[in-house]
């Protein structure tokens, strides 16, 4: 005999009352606890979620302002029965990360494939969310970056997203410590002093146990020769990174 709980249908919306299996309440249990709404895969909306077409897509696709993207219902044309009928859904965000250099956290960006006419576009979340219900961008003709308050690239809710020059958001993450400024890192080696003479710095690598692997004259010479980046090299031999490529780089 299944266990399980009757569900009615003001629960679950549907059109009569149904039984439903322990395993499958606890799913749907864990589905009314998701963290982020964009995981919500329900028709339902959320509380105080509104919707509204997406410029350019009217008819197609709307956005919500808790960061959900859905396809509307519509009729396509189908090789055999001359046309379908395909419902509208909730759409799936794949999940772009970029692991930071200077911190090793992960920086998320949330991805969304609408197609319209036969082809189809790709859009980073929640620029379409902020076109949506602000104001519409165009990053070829404004250069504007769109951003997250609280830098929590899951959590696309209009009110947590703000438009910001280049300059603002390269401010943003120094302050944030998530990179360095250049003037921290730059390799002062091929600098002129007030002398007029260039300045070299030595460096040696060595290996991950210590082991001294070369003797390079400037930092320019050791990246020609290992491949590692200058700006690498400089934060390992400040001691700010530990390593990059398998290398330790120490100053002469």
């Amino acid at each position: 005999m299944a266990i399980g709980f009757a569900i009615s249908s003001a629960d679950l919306e549907t059109s009569v009352p149904q039984f439903i299996p322990i395993t499958s309440f606890n799913n749907y249990f864990i589905m009314a606890k998701l963290k982020y709404s964009f995981q919500d895969k329900s028709l339902v909306s959320i509380k105080g979620e509104r919707w509204k077409d997406i410029p350019g897509f009217e008819g197609f696709y709307k956005a919500s302002n808790m960061g959900r993207i859905k396809s509307l219902d519509r009729v396509i044309p189908h090789p055999r029965l001359n046309q379908q009928f395909v419902a509208g859904r909730i759409l799936s965000q794949s999940i772009a990360k970029n692991r930071n250099i200077k911190t090793g956290e992960p920086m998320i960006d949330l991805r969304v494939s609408l197609s319209k006419e036969g082809y189809q576009f790709y859009f980073n979340t929640r620029r379409v969310i902020y076109s949506t219900f602000v104001r519409e961008i165009n990053y070829e003709d404004d250069g504007m970056y769109v951003i997250n308050k609280d830098g929590d690239g899951y959590n696309n809710c209009v009110k947590n997203l703000k438009l910001v020059t280049k300059s603002e958001k390269s401010q943003r993450v120094f302050i944030r410590e998530r990179a360095d400024s250049y003037l921290k890192t730059a390799d002062r080696s091929k600098w002129k002093n007030y002398g007029g003479y260039t300045r070299r710095l030595p460096v040696k690598q060595y290996s991950i146990k210590g082991k001294l692997m070369g003797h390079y004259e400037s930092i320019r010479e050791a990246s020609q020769k290992t491949g590692c980046g200058q700006k690498e090299i400089i934060l390992v031999a400040r001691g700010i990174h530990h390593q990059t490529k398998g290398y330790i780089w120490r100053y002469a």
